[in-house]
This record gives C-alpha cells, structure tokens and sequence, in this order.
C-alpha cells in the first residue's frame, strides 16, 4: 500500500489560474475539507489500483491541489508546474495539427512513465508509475477516477462561489458597520 502523501489544498484568498485571452488570471478557491477527503479517496484509489508512485491533481497552471504517493521523493511542486506547462504545449501542438486539443499526454521513461489527463476544462490528473504497470490499465482507471472527479470538482467550484460570496457579504457588513460606527460615534 502506498502511504499516504502530505494533501495540498488551497486555502479562502489563495488563487488558481484560469485563462482569459490567453493570460492566466488568479481566481480563489475553496475546498471543503470533506471534498478534500473525496479528492483524496480517489487519488489513494488510482495510486493503488495501478501501483502509481504519485497521483497527483493539478490545476492547469500547475500548482498542486491534492497528491497521493510516496513521501519525500520528488519536489511535486515543481513536478506539478513542469507537467502542467508540458501539457500547455501540447494542446498547441494540437492546434497546429488543426485538432480541438489532446485531453491526455503519455510521458514515456526507461523505468518510470507519466500520464497527464485532462479532467473537465480546469483540472489535470497525473499518475506517475513504472514499467510494471500496463499503460492501457493506467489510461482505463485514470479516465473512471477523471469521471469520479469531475463531478466533486464541479461540486468545488460552485461550493467556492458561495464561500466566495459569503465572505464578501461578511467583508461588505463589517465595512458598512465600522462606517456607519464612525460617522455617528459620540
């Protein structure tokens, strides 16, 4: 069994990106500590189910929202920026190619491989494994778990627009208050 790696997750007021005419633009976030539990449920399961030395979930710019894996091995912040940056490259090479993008790259090495998907429009899913491992039983359980993670990270997403709102609607009171205390105070 593959111990369980430090979980990355972005905090209210930490940012991810999204791109806007082609410009990555910061947007917050907020994960659940319960959806950070199923994110990293199916992480832990991929990791097992294909013998995986990491799985990790990134979002497009490459900062790293939840890892599974083998602890203390890898810089995976680093990992993470360097895949998302390769798969950027591919989905332009897809454009050359007059394709729509490439929803997964394949990484090949001599003893360990790297296979990045695409989930939705805003994630990618890496699964880092060895030679051992079939890349068909890889690309298989990496596009169930993408299915399984869609639907928690759409859950995110709009679970982080009402935090978002609410904590305006906090910020938004407590401004109108501490005015309001100002001009009438004795």
């Amino acid at each position: 069994m593959i111990p369980l790696r430090k979980r990355y997750c972005r905090r209210p007021g930490e940012g991810r990106r999204v791109v806007e005419g082609g410009m990555e633009q910061l947007t917050n976030i907020v994960v659940s500590p319960s959806e950070l539990e199923n994110i990293a449920r199916l992480l832990e399961r991929l990791a097992q189910d294909t013998s995986a030395s990491h799985v990790l979930l990134l979002d497009k710019s490459g900062q790293v929202v939840a890892a599974q894996g083998q602890s203390g091995e890898r810089d995976i912040v680093a990992l993470g920026a360097l895949l998302a940056g390769a798969f950027s490259s591919s989905r332009q090479v897809a454009e050359i190619l007059g394709e729509r993008d490439f929803r997964g790259i394949l990484q090949q090495g001599v003893h360990e491989s790297i296979y990045t998907s695409l989930i939705g429009e805003h994630w990618l899913l890496v699964v880092a494994f060895d030679k051992q491992t079939h890349i068909g039983l890889v690309k298989v359980l990496t596009r169930r778990a993408s299915d399984e993670l869609e639907r928690v990270l759409e859950r995110v997403l709009s679970g982080s627009a009402e935090a978002k709102e609410q904590v305006v609607n906090v910020q938004f009171r407590n401004s109108v208050e501490n005015t309001i205390d100002y001009l009438f105070r004795d």
